[in-house]
């Protein structure tokens, strides 16, 4: 029981870190297309344009900005979630904890926290704008037609 109830000290460090594994995955996923996909800087830069690719947008995608999370109570202290905000009888505060909240609570945390990181950098963390192929940083759009075509011709 006191296991099961540690474990819950690292829930929201577990689903920070989810998070950050499943952007990072969904930027740098190997998505099977043909190796020999080129793209010059210019025909880049035209896609970026067209598809309107920010800075940040790229900054984004190679990692080079901050976790959205990283100013929020969630990151950098041993926080408990629980569905109704209460900690559980057999923790005490300052020794097992330093912060209980509700699962409600958690949400609204990273719900403000996209939001602000939305204002600050015009990047959506929980829907980046590119994917890399191989190397190259894409639009989701141009990816995924790249992904449609490469799964035609494999039958």
């Amino acid at each position: 029981m006191k296991t099961d109830t540690k474990s819950r000290i690292i829930t929201v460090s577990i689903i920070t870190f989810i998070i950050t594994l499943a952007v990072a995955a969904a930027i740098i996923t190997d998505m099977g297309v043909q190796k020999d996909l080129t793209y010059t800087d210019e025909e880049l830069q035209k896609l970026y344009y067209e598809y309107g690719i920010t800075e940040n947008d790229l900054k984004f995608a190679k990692g080079e900005l901050p976790n959205y999370l990283n100013d929020t109570v969630l990151v950098g202290n041993r926080v408990i979630v629980t569905e109704d905000g209460l900690p559980p009888e057999n923790m005490e505060l300052g020794v097992d904890y330093d912060l209980v909240l509700s699962e409600r609570e958690m949400e609204d945390i990273i719900e403000n926290a996209r939001v602000d990181y939305i204002k600050k950098y015009g990047v959506d963390p929980a829907n980046p704008k590119i994917d890399s192929v191989y190397g190259y940083l894409l639009p989701k759009a141009e990816a995924g037609r790249i992904m449609e075509s490469a799964s035609d011709m494999s039958y």
